[in-house]
């Protein structure tokens, strides 16, 4: 749950192979809680690895992070004082604030992501959400950035910014009314998605976004192609109570059991 991470996430029931991320915390390098919580719940209160400062043609790659992450990470605190009419009566017999609940988190976790571009599928029956499953995010919000894609002719060639490789090709919703629409996210806009634990803080007042990620239709020039996107998951420390069942970090524990084996925790 920290730099690098290929292949360790379940997704329709397999490993997935189709995306790789970088995990890191823009907020906090090293988390200040204790070495009992830090042992319990690794994926969000260890330190942040980055590339050496010197690492050839990653040189700004911290400081980039940091600041699109920060940015983000304001905008959504803004949006979470925003949503606090709909905070549920647990939350509010507290005197607790959904803008709290991120602003003073140390679990913040920001996911740059890269889709690698489409294998021919073997057969026609290929899944609508071939390139990300349909799932859930279980944070309050997931800030999201519009997604760039990168075209290669060759392995050692540099990367070109080309438009999406089919029509198809993104991020899609599932909307209350059981429809699944594309959500194309302007390149000077962000875009933010309600997650569980935020439906939790809310009593289902706000719901969860079921959402998934298309390749589109393969070709082969759209197997040339990758997507990159970055996404911010705002969400509250690991004792914060969200309903009277879950604690944050009770409530994780089982999401993560869902996406990842053992072998990977």
């Amino acid at each position: 749950s920290f730099g690098w991470s290929h292949g360790k996430e379940i997704m329709n029931g397999k490993p997935d192979t189709l995306k790789g991320s970088y995990y890191a915390n823009p907020i906090v390098d090293v988390p200040q809680v204790s070495e009992e919580l830090k042992q319990q719940f690794p994926e969000y209160y260890g330190p942040n690895i980055w590339p050496a400062v010197d690492e050839k043609g990653v040189e700004e790659f911290e400081a980039a992070f940091k600041d699109l992450g920060l940015f983000i990470f304001q905008v959504g605190c803004q949006l979470a004082k925003a949503c606090q009419s709909f905070a549920s009566q647990h939350l509010s017999d507290r005197s607790t604030t959904l803008e709290s609940l991120i602003s003073t988190s140390q679990t913040t976790k920001a996911r740059l992501l890269h889709y690698f571009p489409p294998e021919k599928p073997a057969s026609a029956d290929v899944s609508d959400d071939s390139w990300c499953g349909t799932h859930l995010d279980n944070s309050m919000l997931t800030g999201l950035c519009s997604a760039l894609y990168l075209k290669k002719d060759n392995p050692n060639d540099p990367a070109v910014e080309v438009s999406a490789p089919s029509l198809d090709a993104g991020l899609y919703i599932h909307t209350r009314g059981g429809e699944i629409k594309k959500v194309s996210i302007p390149k000077d806009a962000l875009a933010f998605q309600t997650g569980e634990a935020l439906e939790l803080c809310t009593a289902g007042r706000l719901r969860a976004t079921p959402h998934l990620v298309k390749a589109g239709s393969w070709t082969p020039a759209a197997a040339l192609v990758s997507r990159e996107t970055f996404a911010l998951f705002m969400q509250p420390d690991t004792s914060q109570v969200l309903s009277a069942n879950d604690t944050f970090g009770t409530f994780s524990k089982r999401i993560f059991s869902k996406h990842y084996d053992n072998a990977s925790m």
